[in-house]
């Protein structure tokens, strides 16, 4: 799942980037009729929130219960090994 979120993270920064330099040139050119541009970034900001969240509470599993450790603890909460 880790590699599924940084691939989102990652492919949504690129897209969010793109499309804010499409934004730009659109107004540069005295076109603000950026509806459909606006909505793109808004689901990428969303996206990389998500991601973002993820990344900083995701935890790896236990290697003897394979519960998500969601502490950065010594020893497993749940089955109390060392992990």
């Amino acid at each position: 799942m880790k590699k599924a979120m940084s691939w989102i993270f990652g492919i949504a920064l690129a897209v969010f980037v793109i499309d804010w330099g499409v934004m730009g040139l659109k107004i540069f050119d005295n076109d603000y009729n950026i509806t459909v541009e606006a909505h793109i970034s808004l689901v990428c900001i969303v996206l990389l929130f998500i991601c973002g969240v993820y990344k900083i509470f995701g935890r790896s599993r236990c290697g003897h219960c394979g519960k998500v450790r969601w502490s950065d603890g010594e020893y497993c909460p749940y089955c109390g090994n060392k992990a």
